[in-house]
């Protein structure tokens, strides 16, 4: 490890720990045995959690023609992977120890990265399974959270660089710490004890597919996928003060990795900007 980052890790001190349920239903959906009702069980002990799995089971992002009334008919229709995820992000925002405006729009974007990833991991030849692309989109800035809150002060000013000065944030974290997000996004997420893929995701999704294109096919989609989406996002100034019209789709290394091409710039946008509508305040 490069001695600069491992002290940066080692001021950080205590990074978050992964939500309490996310981590019993991440364990509880691994087992063979689980059911609808031991899933059930464990997000009821959250009441506020409960209410919201129910209202993204409910919204246009599904589209169950029946209203689901109950957990464990939410839990038996979405699957346990997909509540999985809901769970995650629903929970994700305790995470923060503060939340002004700047941990506002960080919690946007990533909620909505993780549903817009959700709906292209199907789209043209990406082929990603779909609930690894919301949860990979969902938590490829855990560094950020980090930063946010451990320095945040120091990460105020990285922010106010990047909407003021209108440079990219990696470059601006690079000035003021370092490093960047994704590289310390990737230690939270070891210590998280995430699978590999996600690590990846959040390791390498401001970086060229060079630097991971040896990983296997599937995770190599999965973090191009990722990466196309949080550019796309800020393109649509998600989580952002406004839109950042200049990004050129065609330009980034993950558009073209992907098989993607000048057809699919306008659909991508427009799949993206609908998704977003759709999930807009779900996980609040």
């Amino acid at each position: 490890m490069d001695p600069e980052l491992k002290r940066a890790i080692a001021l950080v001190g205590e990074l978050p720990s992964i939500p309490t349920i996310a981590s019993q239903i991440m364990a509880a959906a691994a087992k063979p045995t689980t059911s609808a009702d031991d899933l059930r069980r464990i997000i009821e002990k959250d009441p506020s959690l409960s209410v919201r799995v129910l209202k993204v089971a409910n919204s246009s992002l599904y589209g169950f023609r029946r209203e689901v009334e109950t957990l464990r008919h939410a839990v038996t229709l979405l699957g346990f992977k997909t509540v999985e995820c809901l769970v995650m992000a629903a929970s994700l925002r305790d995470v923060f120890k503060h939340f002004g405006l700047s941990e506002k729009l960080l919690w946007e974007h990533a909620t909505i990265a993780g549903v817009a990833a959700g709906k292209l991991s199907g789209y043209g030849p990406i082929e990603v399974d779909r609930e690894l692309a919301f949860t990979a989109g969902l938590l490829h800035d855990l560094g950020k959270i980090a930063l946010s809150n451990v320095f945040r002060e120091r990460y105020h000013r990285v922010m106010a660089r990047v909407y003021n000065e209108a440079i990219p944030c990696i470059d601006a974290e690079r000035a003021e710490f370092g490093f960047d997000h994704a590289v310390l996004g990737a230690h939270v997420a070891e210590k998280w004890q995430l699978p590999r893929p996600f690590v990846h995701a959040i390791r390498y999704h401001h970086y060229e597919p060079g630097a991971y294109r040896t990983l296997p096919a599937d995770q190599f989609k999965l973090v191009a996928l990722t990466s196309l989406v949080t550019r796309v996002c800020t393109k649509l100034g998600i989580g952002r003060r406004g839109p950042v019209e200049d990004i050129d789709l065609l330009q980034l290394p993950a558009f073209e990795a992907l098989g993607l091409g000048e057809g699919d710039v306008e659909p991508v946008i427009k799949l993206v900007g609908e998704e977003a509508k759709a999930a807009e305040g779900l996980f609040r």
